[in-house]
């Protein structure tokens, strides 16, 4: 009898023991998955603004050659893999229209620092020259989603933000 009741211990400790181990690996693969999908990059940043720009119909944007970027976003390296920059034709037009693939979606902060510098940069220089291009500086949009960030400066922030989030959220 005293065998019994120790071998029935022993299986309901093995039992617990086992759906322990259970529970474990799957909140691990939970974690793991989530974080998998939080750091995935199913389209490029050219892809993005192009697409964008496509529906919004811009005329008045020109992409920003990659090797000038870095004069106008002073990104620290290894925070951005990939960006498309556009900005206004025109010097007098403070639009710009600009996504980030970053490398890791915890380096958010350090790329958001880096873009709002940027845009006070650019709206002290419109602040007395052009009062409405130096609204659509104050008014812009800044949207992160994953490892994605959208700079949007123009009329259409919210237009851009929803293209941006249905293809990336």
């Amino acid at each position: 009898m005293a065998d019994a009741k120790t071998h029935a211990n022993k299986q309901l400790i093995l039992a617990i023991g086992a759906l322990a181990c259970a529970v474990l690996l799957f909140a691990g693969g939970f974690f793991i998955l989530n974080h998998t999908k939080e750091d995935a990059a199913a389209y490029t940043p050219d892809q993005i603004v192009q697409k964008i720009l496509d529906e919004t119909k811009h005329t008045d944007l020109v992409k920003v050659d990659q090797s000038q970027v870095l004069k106008h976003y002073d990104i620290p390296d290894d925070v951005v893999s990939a960006s498309s920059v556009y900005t206004g034709k025109s010097s007098e037009s403070a639009a710009e229209l600009s996504c980030f693939l970053m490398t890791s979606s915890s380096r958010y902060d350090e790329l958001q620092k880096v873009i709002s510098r940027h845009i006070s940069t650019k709206a002290a220089g419109f602040k007395t020259l052009n009062p409405a291009q130096y609204k659509l500086l104050k008014d812009c949009k800044i949207v992160h989603e994953g490892r994605y960030v959208l700079v949007s400066v123009g009329n259409d922030n919210t237009q851009a933000e929803n293209i941006f989030r249905s293809m990336v959220g």
